[in-house]
């Protein structure tokens, strides 16, 4: 009798008729991706960590590799100095964009390269980090990007190393995506006493259905101060699944802030380590909503050691029929005394039919610690909406208003200016808000 022959998913199917398979030294890492997600599949609707995420859309059909590099729009390429002076690295369609990028006169101790220049030689620091992260077991589409990208940013800050100018890392997706997967990768490493803020921004299309699974992985080494923003600004159809994975040594600080506005389907996995005593963690962030977008933000915080410290605080504000979904966990492993951790999620519901899920949780396995969490899920004060009726103001300039007082604290959090005063820019485009309205609100 014989053995029943498993049948092969499409992706593998793909990934086996591949005709430009890329650098060699990455073929082990591709290898590993595919059998990966070979043996783990999409996630199930009963799986507790993704019941709340409709796959559908992802799992109906097959999305190929984007083979090629679109041509990015004008009005794509302008929206690039969005976050005033940086040093800057683009990629389109998961492609280098070298006309695009600017990384002219880079600070001393500073690397930022596309894996695409090492050829055959990459360093060793990048081989053993690259994947060394992303759980790709666990995640399928960290699995599926493993094994598909053909490109990604490597940022490299030696011992000691200050680098004042940001490095903005942006992935566009233009139409030519459309119905194709993009697999955006980062691989950042501050070493022993660097500072360094990174940025990584995604933007793309309205035409473009493409589904975009992006890993990062960000270690920041001893008396590291490591700041990390995501800004993910995708065209209205995108779908957005992506992994980001951080790590902080001993007395290190690494700080991140989250943005989430636009996709038709968007999630994001941040999984954050503590490794080293004295480290900390702070992360920050808002999402924005509308029509019948939907938002996912999953965390895990995981104190490892002694001393560590940890915020999370996001914030959502929701319009339309849009569907949100913050669900964090702060796990303190055995041994993990003094652990100060925080978890906050409110959320600010201004469509009658949006809907905002919000579950933060803990686990903890030691007993000296301080470690709180709360939720909210409300709508705007009629009070203040009134007050501010009665001075004049127009419905829509009150909501818009205290929609934006809501919203600023968080974004008064972001450390990288240019990240700041943009979020402030999109926040008040969306709620219809001009500056006249609300003077020193933000």
């Amino acid at each position: 009798m014989e053995a029943a022959v498993q049948p092969k998913s499409v992706y593998l199917e793909e990934f086996e008729g591949r005709t430009d398979v890329g650098p060699e030294w990455l073929d082990t890492l591709h290898e590993r991706g595919i059998r990966a997600f070979e043996a783990r599949g999409f996630p199930g609707a009963r799986e507790e960590a993704w019941r709340k995420t409709n796959l559908r859309p992802v799992t109906a059909e097959h999305f190929p590799l984007a083979d090629s590099q679109g041509v990015a729009p004008k009005e794509l390429i302008e929206r690039l100095g969005d976050l005033g002076d940086s040093y800057r690295l683009v990629f389109v369609d998961g492609r280098l964009a070298a006309d695009l990028s600017d990384l002219t006169d880079l600070a001393k101790g500073l690397t930022v390269t596309p894996f695409s220049e090492y050829d055959g030689n990459p360093p060793e620091r990048l081989v053993a980090a690259l994947g060394a992260r992303a759980d790709i077991d666990w995640h399928p589409f960290a699995a599926l990007n493993s094994a598909f990208f053909v490109d990604g940013a490597y940022i490299h800050v030696a011992r000691g190393a200050m680098i004042e100018k940001p490095i903005a890392v942006t992935h566009v997706v233009t139409a030519e995506a459309d119905r194709r997967a993009v697999y955006p990768r980062l691989v950042v490493e501050a070493e022993d006493g660097a500072e360094v803020r990174v940025v990584e921004r995604f933007i793309g299309d309205d035409q473009a259905g493409a589904l975009v699974c992006p890993v990062s992985e960000l270690s920041a080494g001893r008396n590291t101060i490591l700041d990390y923003s995501r800004l993910q600004e995708d065209g209205v159809a995108t779908m957005n699944i992506g992994t980001v994975n951080l790590a902080a040594q001993r007395d290190a600080s690494l700080r991140g802030a989250f943005v989430g506005d636009g996709g038709r389907l968007a999630r994001l996995d941040l999984v954050a380590d503590l490794e080293g005593e004295g480290g900390e963690i702070d992360c920050n962030g808002i999402y924005l909503t509308e029509g019948r977008q939907f938002t996912d933000f999953h965390t895990w915080f995981n104190h490892r050691v002694e001393n560590c410290f940890s915020r999370q605080r996001f914030k959502g504000i929701l319009q339309g029929r849009s569907e949100t979904v913050f669900d964090g966990l702060v796990k303190v492993f055995e041994g993990a005394q003094k652990t100060d951790a925080v978890q906050e999620n409110r959320n600010l519901v201004l469509g009658k039919r949006a809907l905002a899920h919000s579950n933060p949780r803990l686990e903890i396995f030691a007993d000296d610690v301080k470690c709180t969490h709360g939720s909210t899920v409300g709508e705007l004060d009629e009070e203040a909406l009134f007050y501010l009726r009665t001075r004049g103001i127009s419905a829509e300039g009150a909501q818009g208003m205290l929609t934006l007082a809501f919203a600023g604290e968080i974004v008064d959090m972001f450390r990288v200016s240019g990240v700041r005063d943009h979020v402030r820019r999109v926040l008040m485009r969306r709620l219809g808000v001009e500056d006249a309205d609300i003077g020193e609100i933000l």
